[in-house]
């Protein structure tokens, strides 16, 4: 995950770095906004870093070892932007299966497997084991649950144990996590993303010219957003959309389609939480001129614009477009900045 680091140091125009929250080691500690609890020692294995990529505990990295550096455990807690578990499992295991220490690992199973994380009885979550013949590792495994609308993610590995073996003590750790109250937990049964049964294709892509209105109502889009998923809290569940993966995927980002989608797509950057939405533009579509807004969200709810496209921009264009840090301007809840430029 820590190479996230680098698209947002190009779209924030800042360094980043992960900071240090500062729990002693035999201190538990407990998210504020989700409640779940992380305490010092989890299944044998003893806490050794605690991090947050952000400034509000949005992006949070546990670091849990034994004693002999046999067998660790690196939990993970983020906001996506969209909270799906089964987008950000298929996030993770790109991520897992294209690092060269584990590229020849094996599956312990054909598929992944849906689990309960709590006691609420609904397999929620996906998890996978494989066994890395060969390597410094001869097992390692990944586990994503959902708290509410927060992602839990475990990437667990050891020197000496068989898949099977370290698919219990990953058991053991997920068990000896505190989670949150079961009403916080989500209810709807997880299922691994499939490929698109139809890909996108592209026509010749460029980018538009500024556009004042294209860009205001691409901001607003976002604060509309936003409203609507707070409005969904207290409304009566609906059932949320399917996605499937368009292409290949890489480490640095994978394309999504939803069951619900109109003629564009989203990138998953790396596999923390933040993405970016191409679909056509409000502008686009009440002056018939076809553009395609980009955008990208982070795990802490600030949307940034990007300039618009003529047409469906490939993801190769709009990975080079956000990776430019060239925004438009920015929204996070009613603060707006815009760059005089894209007016």
């Amino acid at each position: 995950m820590n190479k996230w680091v680098l698209i947002v140091a190009l779209v924030m125009a800042t360094p980043v770095t992960a900071r240090d929250l500062g729990v002693p080691a035999d201190k538990g500690w407990k998210h504020a906004e989700t409640g779940l609890i992380l305490m010092p020692q989890l299944a044998g294995l003893s806490r050794t870093t605690l991090t947050d990529a952000t400034e509000t505990e949005h992006d949070v990295a546990a670091q849990y070892d034994v004693a002999d550096k046999s067998v660790f455990a690196t939990i993970y807690l983020f906001h996506p932007a969209i909270p799906d578990v089964a987008l950000w499992f298929d996030r993770s295991q790109t991520a897992l299966e294209t690092r060269d220490i584990f590229r020849h690992a094996a599956p312990a199973s054909a598929d992944p497997i849906a689990f309960a994380a709590t006691n609420s009885g609904t397999a929620t979550s996906l998890r996978q084991v494989y066994a890395t013949p060969g390597g410094a590792y001869r097992s390692t495994a990944l586990a994503v649950m959902p708290v509410g609308e927060w992602i839990v993610s475990i990437r667990m590995s050891a020197k000496t144990l068989t898949a099977d073996q370290l698919d219990a003590s990953l058991q053991q750790v997920i068990k000896a996590v505190r989670w949150p109250p079961s009403a916080t937990i989500a209810t709807i049964a997880a299922a691994p993303v499939t490929p698109c049964t139809t890909p996108l294709t592209f026509t010749k892509a460029k980018q538009a010219k500024p556009n004042g209105a294209d860009l205001l109502m691409s901001l607003m889009a976002s604060t509309m957003a936003t409203k609507a998923k707070a409005e969904e809290k207290s409304a009566p569940p609906v059932a949320h959309p399917s996605w499937c993966r368009d292409g290949s995927a890489s480490t640095e980002y994978g394309v999504y389609r939803s069951n619900a989608s109109t003629g564009g797509y989203v990138m998953a950057l790396y596999d923390a939480g933040r993405v970016v939405s191409v679909y056509p533009s409000l502008m686009g579509q009440v002056d018939k001129s076809g553009t395609y807004a980009v955008s990208l969200e982070d795990v802490e709810g600030t949307t940034s614009v990007f300039p618009s496209f003529t047409a469906l921009p490939s993801p190769k264009q709009v990975w080079d477009l956000v990776g430019s840090g060239k925004r438009s301007g920015t929204m996070k809840g009613k603060q707006m900045t815009i760059d005089p430029k894209a007016l």
